[in-house]
């Protein structure tokens, strides 16, 4: 308790929680933390003078702090009384800003490539000469606007000179195959690192995020091969030590062999071990009619085995902690068994020219 003063702070103890944990909190404004700090130093006795230097801030705001918190408890201290009608800005600046974040930075002699509020307000200075809005305030012209200054999506053309017929047949593959047709999906994933941690992961908590150690141990790498089945969505993987011509050749032979259908179309990307000698000769020894469609360049995203290492990779291998390479194979042996009990055919509707 603070003694001698005309508003004596006294703190219960479910008060002083509050207000402790509210100093603390990254959640709250800086007003409400400073507000919580004077209220807690003032309870513990702590003079005027020493709360406004290790507050850092003036004597009035201790002394408004302390009086609202007598006259009514915390609550009337975070009430925000009517200032006033706020600042208005003419049309003509909101609409300059607006223009502004549309224009590449270095096209306005600014050493930056890309926009952001401190540098809006920079800029505004140097043409204006005027103090410029707040943060708060640009940000709102933009988000009204539409204007997402601080994101940019990336793209991708392919330089292949055959793009529209490789595309084309791989989505006819997809929606108009005859029914006794297996289509078929294959790629890799190589160099899947087995990452031990020195500590164990944190899971999520209120208020908090799951946690893990940015340091981490490698016992070893594998690679990990995956045939799609179209059609059901069923995938078939196999973890090896390499992603040869060889490994590829008796793993995918296998694979097409073990299909009942008599015609199989094998979509694959342009890695040259797909396409090597040895894979050509074990697919036409494995008694089957194989057609193999090869996906443009650039293109992965029309290899629907993409889809299934996205799902991977975000729900097992991104926190995986593996002790050793045969821990990691089995946690990936888990995650396609559990995958492959529920799995359903992706609902495929793009097609070249139609976009």
């Amino acid at each position: 308790m603070a003694t001698g003063t005309r508003y004596p702070i006294v703190l219960p103890n479910t008060v002083r929680d509050l207000l402790e944990k509210t100093a603390r909190s990254r959640t709250v404004s800086a007003r409400e933390r400073r507000n919580a700090r004077i209220l807690l130093l003032r309870a513990d006795g702590v003079s005027y003078a020493d709360c406004r230097r290790r507050v850092g801030c003036s004597r009035d705001a201790v002394c408004t702090v302390c009086r609202k918190f007598h006259q009514g408890g915390w609550e009337a201290v975070c009430r925000e009384l009517p200032r006033g009608k706020p600042w208005s800005y003419p049309e003509a600046d909101r609409q300059a800003v607006i223009a502004w974040a549309q224009t590449l930075p270095q096209s306005l002699g600014l050493p930056i490539t890309r926009w952001s509020l401190s540098w809006l307000q920079r800029y505004w200075r140097r043409r204006k000469g005027t103090k410029p809005p707040a943060r708060s305030c640009l940000r709102n012209w933009l988000k009204d606007a539409g204007i997402d200054w601080f994101r940019e999506r990336k793209w991708c053309r392919s330089n292949d000179p055959d793009w529209l017929a490789k595309a084309t047949a791989v989505c006819n593959a997809y929606l108009r195959a005859d029914p006794d047709t297996a289509v078929l999906c294959y790629d890799q994933k190589p160099h899947l690192q087995a990452l031990d941690r020195r500590n164990p992961l944190d899971p999520p908590i209120p208020g908090y995020p799951g946690r893990r150690d940015h340091d981490y141990i490698r016992r070893g790498v594998t690679c990990l091969h995956a045939l799609l089945d179209v059609r059901t969505g069923r995938c078939r993987h196999a973890c090896r030590d390499d992603h040869t011509a060889k490994t590829i050749a008796a793993l995918v032979a296998r694979w097409v062999r073990d299909r009942p259908e008599a015609k199989v179309l094998l979509i694959c990307d342009n890695l040259s071990a797909n396409h090597a000698p040895p894979v050509t000769a074990a697919l036409q020894r494995a008694g089957k009619q194989v057609e193999v469609l090869r996906i443009p360049t650039y293109s992965s995203w029309l290899n629907q085995a993409e889809r299934v290492f996205a799902d991977f990779q975000r729900e097992l291998l991104d926190r995986a902690v593996a002790v050793s390479v045969e821990d990691l194979r089995r946690q990936v042996r888990h995650w396609f068994a559990a995958r492959n009990a529920v799995a359903q055919p992706f609902d495929w509707t793009y097609e070249p020219g139609l976009d």
